[in-house]
């Protein structure tokens, strides 16, 4: 009888599991397209790589780092480029004009 008992305590504690795990899977998909629906739409008219080559020939400089940044609702390429006489120096290139800020 305890055997029985046990068993079926068991079963209740996986179901509980199973029902909570299920109820939960759709409450997280829901948060995540939520926060995707949040995020303001930007503009991106030029590629990175196109910012890039462009900040290369203006400043014969070699490229060390490019990160792409959301700044009001644009899109940013903040380029570091090692200048040709030592110095570290940074260009800010808007995604959606093509613009060095």
């Amino acid at each position: 009888m305890l055997n029985m008992l046990a068993a079926l305590q068991s079963r209740a504690a996986g179901a509980c599991l199973a029902l909570l795990f299920g109820l939960s899977a759709p409450v997280t998909a829901s948060l995540a397209q939520e926060s995707r629906a949040q995020e303001s739409p930007v503009q991106e008219v030029m590629s990175e790589d196109a910012a890039v080559a462009m900040v290369r020939e203006q400043t014969d400089g070699k490229v060390v780092r490019v990160d792409r940044k959301i700044e009001g609702g644009s899109v940013v390429y903040r380029i570091r480029v090692l200048s040709p006489d030592g110095r570290l120096r940074e260009f800010r290139v808007d995604a959606a004009t093509g613009l060095i800020l």
